[in-house]
């Protein structure tokens, strides 16, 4: 029972590893040509409410960790897959309002791979 509980935990913790959008956005560089651009002004608007989107995603990735024995698991993925996708956000919103080069965390961002128990291309 302990070890369910410590991976969930271990999950729960690295939610915060990258940054959240909107602070990605409001660290860039505002005097930038691309700053003042409808793309960047629309990425800006979108990065403000990905917040409460992320913590409706997290609520639920909670109770199922709660409800199922190998929900610890999926909690973990489900938290790996937010710090993927916050990536890719935090990407594209670079690309939209920078133009600077991408930071290094920016550029190898790995595709979101489905959980090991759904994944079907296994076995074959």
């Amino acid at each position: 029972m302990r070890t369910p509980i410590s991976i969930a935990v271990l999950g729960l913790l690295c939610v915060g590893c990258t940054t959240q959008p909107a602070n990605y956005a409001g660290s860039l560089n505002h005097s930038d040509r691309k700053w003042q651009s409808a793309a960047c002004k629309d990425g800006r608007q979108k990065a403000e409410s990905y917040d409460a989107e992320e913590k409706e995603r997290l609520k639920s990735s909670v109770m199922i960790g709660f409800l199922s024995p190998s929900g610890a698991l999926a909690t973990v993925n489900v938290t790996n897959q937010q710090n993927i996708r916050r990536k890719q956000f935090n990407r594209d919103l670079h690309l939209r309002c920078s133009s600077s080069p991408l930071p290094e965390d920016l550029t190898n961002i790995p595709e979101i791979q489905p959980p090991p128990m759904l994944d079907t291309g296994r076995g074959n």
